[in-house]
């Protein structure tokens, strides 16, 4: 009689390159935080228009690219990129990420009167280009810090296949803790920068960190699943799944940030019925 190994509860992936990328992410996480804290702090922003911001964007998001492709781990070495697991992360943030600031940044507008006065006039659909970029390296940190912390609790208490009622509405509150704090810090931590203009900074604290959650709640267990799925937790995903993967998570976002629309209003208690894509959400 043979006897079935349970996995135990771990933190970083078995799949060498998915490994290494999530290391990776998670220790260049404070050098770009440094660069970004250093400016605020110092009021080098001040200064800064079109072209230092775009720059800055470019500082802080691109080494999530360059820096795998020049120094590949090896796992990756003779591997084509596009199975490289850093590849499909950093694409799924990507498209994730575009939809973001293309699309839900307009409800931040009008049902959380949170605008953007960047002096800038480099813009896509009335958000900053440099912010698509930021947005890339915020993005790429959270879920690098956030998939460790599901897979630990997926792993444990019997395995990823030992899906019981308990351990279900237990990862689905610590997804939701997890989105949470993620949103309120994000919230906290740029009240600083006078760019980002909010009219009630209580409620956005609060209630508008409850709305920007939803991101999160869809995103960080979806994200955590590239390269993870199958009978035994190791298929591999293509460029084509990873995209649709990805697109297929905003729209479920989108979805629940339009309910919240219809159902909820704004902060100041306005219903908000009419479609509102366009300047500043008008």
């Amino acid at each position: 009689m043979t006897t079935k190994t349970v996995e135990e509860g771990y933190w970083l992936s078995k799949i060498p390159s998915k490994r290494w990328a999530e290391k990776f992410f998670l220790y260049y996480s404070p050098v770009w935080i440094t660069v970004f804290s250093l400016i605020v702090a110092t009021g080098a922003y001040k200064s800064f228009y079109d072209v230092e911001f775009f720059i800055l964007g470019l500082v802080v998001s691109l080494p999530c690219v360059i820096y795998p492709l020049l120094f590949p781990c090896a796992a990756d070495k003779g591997k084509p990129i596009l199975e490289r697991y850093w590849v499909k992360a950093n694409i799924w943030i990507a498209l994730f990420g575009f939809v973001g600031n293309y699309f839900w940044t307009h409800y931040f507008f009008v049902l959380l009167q949170a605008t953007y006065r960047f002096p800038v006039e480099f813009k896509l659909n009335e958000v900053p280009v440099m912010l698509y970029f930021v947005t890339h390296a915020y993005f790429i940190s959270y879920h690098a810090a956030t998939t460790p912390i599901l897979r630990r609790y997926w792993t444990a208490f019997g395995g990823r296949d030992n899906r019981t009622f308990l351990k279900t509405l237990g990862s689905i509150l610590i997804v939701c803790a997890m989105a949470y704090f993620t949103a309120f810090m994000e919230a906290w931590t740029i009240s600083s920068v006078p760019y980002y203009h909010i009219e009630d900074r209580t409620k956005m604290y609060t209630i508008g960190s409850t709305f920007y959650m939803l991101y999160f709640v869809i995103s960080f267990p979806m994200f955590a699943r590239i390269d993870e799925t199958g009978p035994k937790h190791n298929e591999k995903w293509n460029i084509s799944r990873t995209a649709l993967e990805g697109l297929g998570s905003a729209m479920i976002v989108f979805i629940l940030c339009d309910f919240w629309r219809l159902a909820i209003g704004s902060l100041n208690g306005e219903s908000v019925g009419q479609v509102f894509l366009g300047k500043n959400g008008l």
